[in-house]
């Protein structure tokens, strides 16, 4: 039986977010991959007002899902508040297994980076695609996404499996020292932590930019999901 891999996305994404990562991964024979939009989030951006509940729900239903269907392993990637939502699920059920936190929101508003940004005069095309979606929201919207980062701040105490910190050390959106919070809160036996060197915070949105180094770090992910004695040789502290 193949392992399952859920891909979650964060606030105010979609499938295209990760549409590079999920693609890669479907290559490998070892995992059926999967991925879907949580509820209120759609590729236009026509946001509708949802409990972040509902957000958890959804996730613990496709787990369930997966369950029923007789995958007895399952590996989670969290992007950004998916991540969130993944260190929750984890906690919950014994058939997942390993879990990748990618940027995960557990803080964000990164105000330090964002005014790094601002006296260097970047090209802002990454913030203004992110406050493009925000503005294509409502404010109630946003209030959820909050309220579940606020009610699962702690729930990675709870996370005890296979476990890889991915932290982008110029994320535009959630601050550098987010990764080892989140490394020093799991209590996984195996877990690491790993930066991304000049990389912001959607890594793998679209299919046709930076492809080399969208492959390194999808093959970086691959590797920890298929474990054994190659990954612990080619773990680093930084890629």
């Amino acid at each position: 039986m193949k392992k399952a891999v859920l891909i979650i996305h964060g606030f105010v994404g979609s499938l295209y977010d990760n549409e590079y990562l999920m693609n890669y991964l479907e290559l490998d024979k070892k995992f059926d991959v999967f991925a879907k939009t949580l509820p209120g989030h759609h590729e236009t951006f026509s946001y509708q007002k949802v409990d972040f509940h509902e957000w958890i729900k959804y996730v613990e239903e496709i787990v369930e899902d997966l369950i029923f269907y007789g995958y007895k392993e399952i590996y989670l990637i969290g992007h950004s508040m998916g991540g969130v939502l993944a260190g929750y699920v984890a906690s919950k059920y014994k058939e997942i297994k390993k879990v990748v936190f990618l940027n995960a929101a557990f803080n964000y508003l990164n105000f330090k980076q964002n005014k790094v940004d601002i006296l260097k005069n970047k090209d802002y095309k990454d913030y203004l695609e992110v406050l493009d979606r925000v503005f294509h929201t409502s404010i109630p919207f946003f209030l959820e996404f909050i309220k579940l980062v606020k009610e699962y701040h702690d729930c990675l105490t709870n996370v005890t499996v296979d476990s890889l910190v991915l932290q982008s050390d110029i994320d535009q959106v959630v601050p550098l020292e987010n990764g080892i919070k989140i490394y020093d809160n799991l209590k996984s036996y195996n877990k690491y932590l790993t930066y991304l060197t000049n990389e912001r915070h959607a890594i793998f949105e679209g299919n046709q930019e930076n492809l080399e180094r969208k492959k390194e770090i999808a093959e970086y992910i691959r590797l920890f999901l298929r474990g054994g004695n190659k990954w612990k040789k080619i773990y680093k502290e930084k890629i």
